[in-house]
């Protein structure tokens, strides 16, 4: 996004020394992410993702990388460090294959938004549906039933859960 703006380094280490001293669980993972690179180039924000690995982050997290070498350069920058790749579609950052970001040594790969664009373009598909139409049957095909939805929620599990942990069992009479 545009006109990110970033605090000193010396503020966010402090926000992840303080969250080192606060961690209370081994599993408790502190990333480290730094938007460094689209203000102030990737020189600065590699120097900030070091300062914030040294301060005790488990994983470093440099966004808005700009192209295929960038990627690679912080991948060199930190080869034996738990990295984190933000796969977001349309953003900055190019899309590499799933292949090489492994290759490189990246450990956790992001999707933050696929999801939201790709339903936010049927939700306008369908809103033009009913207004150009006033119904939504021309779309009823890229549709998911009812039982689709209820099974992609989960809902059949969660009913499973209250069952068994209802206090009086579904149809049962309350004899007290």
């Amino acid at each position: 996004m545009p006109g990110k703006q970033v605090i000193a380094p010396a503020e966010m280490v402090a926000k992840i020394e303080a969250a080192v001293a606060a961690r209370r669980s081994a599993d408790f993972t502190i990333i480290a992410r730094t938007d460094a690179r689209a203000v102030e180039g990737l020189d600065p924000a590699l120097e900030r993702a070091w300062q914030y690995k040294d301060a005790g982050a488990d994983v470093i997290f440099v966004e808005a990388l700009e192209s295929l070498e960038e990627v690679e350069r912080v991948a060199e920058a930190f080869r034996d460090v738990p990295l984190l790749f933000n796969w977001t579609e349309g953003g900055r950052t190019p899309p590499v294959p799933y292949s090489r970001l492994r290759e490189l040594g990246f450990r956790i790969v992001i999707f933050p938004i696929g999801a939201l664009l790709i339903a936010g373009r049927a939700i306008s598909d369908l809103l033009e549906t009913l207004q150009r139409d006033g119904t939504p049957a021309a779309a009823m095909d890229r549709m998911m039933r009812f039982q689709e939805v209820i099974d992609f929620l989960g809902v059949p599990e969660m009913r499973a859960l209250e069952e068994r942990f209802a206090e009086t069992p579904r149809g049962s009479a309350d004899s007290s």
